[in-house]
């Protein structure tokens, strides 16, 4: 039986469909995976059939589940969506969802700035730059492995364990007084390589979504270029946009 606060000032309902979203997400269940019906639901959380109904409208309505009357409720997607309000990423968005998650930081490094990086990029970086390597775990399944390049200046300004503990850009505010501007990011389909195959657990190969980004200060400074890779099925955009009167 899964306990529930049931003196908690969080509806009933809510706190179910939280914790069955904390298990999707998170990998326990697989896309097409049966949670039960819902007399097994009820049984798992010790609350009624309404309570379960309500709970799973909610998923249904999140598009993370597909109930099937008189068979059950199943899994209908285990990534996460972004809706590209912020400029986020893995680890914020786990949070936000209260999953845990494990940060391991392989590589920080001083390396010469990349001669294939975009010109304007390699320009305010300076002839070298500080590499980080970012590998997001959640539920012992890497999920994402985050890439940056931050200028030359803030060389010996970051430590594994920071880095381990939050974000880059919280370490820019928090710790540098950087105040965060805006940035720019591009998405496209790519293919696991090298060092990126191996930290995700894939063939060389093997289908990604890659984002490129370039995050920049409040003055304008260029603080950031990261290459951000998830496996093909761990991630998703969704967005709304007015349609053209054209």
């Amino acid at each position: 039986m899964t306990l529930i606060d049931k003196n908690s000032a969080i509806p009933l309902y809510n706190q179910v469909a939280r914790d069955i979203r904390k298990d999707i997400l998170s990998g326990k269940y697989e896309k097409s995976a049966s949670l039960g019906t819902q007399a097994d639901l009820v049984k798992k959380f010790d609350v009624s059939l309404i309570t379960i109904r309500k709970a799973l409208q909610i998923l249904e309505k999140e598009g993370l589940v597909d109930i099937q009357q008189g068979k059950g409720t199943y899994v209908k997607r285990s990534n996460l969506v972004d809706n590209l309000e912020n400029l986020t990423g893995i680890s914020n968005m786990m949070a936000h969802y209260d999953i845990a998650t494990e940060i391991q930081v392989p590589v920080l490094e001083p390396v010469d700035t990349p001669d294939w990086l975009p010109e304007d990029v390699t320009e305010a970086l300076g002839s070298r730059c500080l590499f980080i390597r970012r590998v997001v775990i959640v539920g012992e399944k890497p999920r994402a492995v985050i890439e940056m390049y931050l200028p030359e200046k803030y060389i010996g300004s970051f430590s594994v364990e920071e880095v381990q503990r939050e974000t880059v850009y919280r370490v820019y505010q928090n710790k540098l007084g950087v105040e965060l501007g805006r940035g720019r990011q591009r998405i496209e389909a790519s293919s696991a390589k090298d060092a990126v195959a191996q930290c995700l657990g894939v063939p060389e190969g093997a289908p990604i979504l890659l984002i490129k980004r370039k995050a920049y200060s409040a003055a304008g400074e260029l603080i950031e270029y990261m290459l951000l890779s998830y496996a093909a099925d761990a991630y998703s955009f969704e967005v709304e946009l007015e349609l053209s009167k054209e």
